[in-house]
């Protein structure tokens, strides 16, 4: 109850209620707060726990930790209630996320999809101005399966159903000018590499490039021209590109096998 108390005064005070000191000469050093529950962004946090802290006109939560999808996030937030620019500032980092429990809480029905997610994530956002928040971060995903080609591509790279469990994915974004802008990803998969970048609006709107690297295992293991073909072959599909276009909810994919 007291720590819930200093929160509530904080407010007060930022918001300038009569009778109370100025933001800035308030010190509070409070007692750690927990939650049971916690949604955000359409993520649900169990277990949250977090120390709040006020100085200066700037309220911090630090040690902040919450379990979410067999995984562990840490980090800190804090807001800035004084000066030019008052903002919620953000950082976070997540280990050993189930990404199959993530995308089913998502929404996504592909019963195939697997691995651990590992990350970071920084952002910065304007308080009353939401959409210029701007940060940045890492993905990685590591024991997944994420690549599902083709049945004739599938054969031809090497029959990648048999290694299902091995793809790793590691990424690194920037969130500014309203979308999520893919610097660079990179997938590595027994059946295929890809590579990508792009970005993806806030509104849900896509624009992402995809250059794909198959190894062609099963025409490499033909005896004498095997290893000669599957190695034209394999730059030949690095040449292709893939864009995809549309919505989240509705993603189009344009090939284009000779490139740009």
């Amino acid at each position: 109850m007291r720590a819930l108390a200093a929160l509530l005064f904080c407010i007060a005070a930022a918001a300038g209620e009569p009778g109370l000191p100025a933001p800035a000469s308030a010190v509070i050093d409070g007692e750690v707060l927990h939650a049971n529950t916690l949604e955000f962004l359409g993520l649900t946090f169990r277990d949250v726990t977090a120390k709040p802290i006020y100085s200066a006109g700037r309220l911090q939560f630090t040690d902040l930790e919450a379990k979410a999808y067999r995984g562990r996030i840490t980090g800190s937030y804090a807001i800035d209630l004084t000066g030019d620019r008052r903002a919620h500032h953000c950082s976070f980092e997540f280990s050993g996320i189930d990404l199959a429990i993530l995308a089913r809480s998502l929404g996504a029905t592909n019963e195939q999809l697997g691995g651990r997610v590992d990350g970071w994530l920084a952002l910065e956002i304007p308080i009353g101005d939401p959409a210029q928040m701007q940060g940045r971060g890492e993905l990685r995903i590591s024991e997944g399966t994420l690549v599902q080609l083709p049945l004739l591509v599938s054969f031809l790279a090497g029959n990648p159903s048999a290694a299902r469990g091995k793809d790793n994915l590691t990424a690194r974004f920037e969130l500014r000018g309203g979308s999520v802008r893919l610097l660079w990803a990179l997938i590595e998969s027994p059946a295929v590499r890809l590579l990508a970048q792009g970005r993806i609006s806030y509104d849900g709107r896509l624009e992402i490039e995809i250059s794909p690297r198959l190894p062609f295992a099963v025409i490499d293991r033909v005896p004498l021209l095997g290893g000669l073909m599957a190695s034209g072959l394999s730059r030949l599909s690095g040449n292709a590109r893939a864009y995809v276009r549309g919505h989240v909810s509705q993603p189009v994919i344009v090939i284009n096998a000779l490139g740009k």
